[in-house]
């Protein structure tokens, strides 16, 4: 399933709890209505997702959605957290899946279960998996039960922003795994190009050629792993080395010279446009963080 753009999600946690079992326990053969994260913090579980077995240890991860059948075993004594939630949903307002799960003894478990990918600027698409480990992962989940559980004032606003983090943070951990084997190989000479100058105004021709490629499919395959074109990218690299260069110290007028902005008033109208602040309060920020 294609969930679209990831930074256009409004997803919604619809169940978030943290369990410890007293006794070994069995969910399934069942479908769920929504996805599901089950996270083992000590112990063990087995999942069998369609026709594929998979064991579950301490920091291990499985993800599953709906209409894929499976059955979740977890041994006596296994510390878990179960965070069921919805991509999109108008309302960050939970909706327990327990209405919609279907248990059926006789569910065929025959078939692949479904596969869930998201496009991640800057990355392309990104196939989330059915088991993984992101170090890191149990703080926010932690943070989404606590949130669930206590109700506070406002609390489904304040799930969906911890629950848009921990998918943002995930993502971006199979985004960087999964890409830049191929960057090193097809198109880091451009990329490696344009970090070195950044205040050059790069023509997709003089890119292609440093990559050994025809302008046209040089194009179409930078598309196809960064998710953007080379001018945007390039816009995106002069503001990453701006802020950088910013928290350094360096003067705005050697600052807009050598990243190719035509004056210290275009560079500081683009960089307010894009962050919201103007470089001096960007620059104030970081040094009362102590960056």
């Amino acid at each position: 399933m294609n969930i679209g753009d990831l930074w256009s999600t409004t997803p919604t946690v619809n169940f978030a709890a943290r369990t410890v079992t007293d006794s070994a326990q069995q969910w399934g053969p069942r479908l769920i209505p929504d996805c599901q994260f089950y996270y083992v913090v000590s112990g063990r579980a087995d999942l069998q997702l369609g026709p594929d077995p998979y064991e579950v240890h301490p920091g291990d991860c499985v993800f599953y959605g709906t209409d894929s059948p499976h059955i979740l075993r977890a041994d006596p004594g296994t510390d878990y957290y179960s965070l069921h939630f919805a991509w999109h949903a108008d309302s960050p307002s939970p909706v327990h899946p327990a209405g919609g799960l279907r248990h059926d003894a006789a569910l065929d478990m025959s078939g692949k279960a479904q596969e869930y990918g998201v496009y991640a600027e800057g990355f392309g698409h990104v196939t989330v998996p059915h088991r993984f480990t992101v170090p890191g992962m149990q703080p926010l989940l932690q943070r989404i039960v606590h949130e669930y559980t206590q109700e506070q004032p406002g609390y489904p606003y304040v799930l969906r922003a911890l629950l848009m983090e921990l998918l943002a943070f995930t993502i971006r951990h199979f985004a960087d795994r999964s890409h830049t084997p191929r960057r090193s190989g097809k198109i880091e000479a451009a990329l490696g190009a344009m970090r070195d100058q950044p205040g050059k105004n790069w023509s997709v021709a003089e890119l292609a050629g440093l990559c050994g490629y025809h302008p046209s499919h040089f194009a179409k395959l930078f598309s196809s792993e960064i998710g953007t074109n080379p001018k945007s990218y390039l816009i995106k690299e002069r503001l990453r080395q701006t802020k950088q260069a910013l928290l350094r110290g360096e003067k705005l007028e050697a600052l807009a010279d050598r990243l190719g902005y035509t004056s210290v008033h275009y560079l500081s109208n683009h960089f307010k446009r894009e962050t919201g602040l103007t470089p001096s309060e960007f620059r104030q920020q970081g040094a009362s963080m102590g960056t």
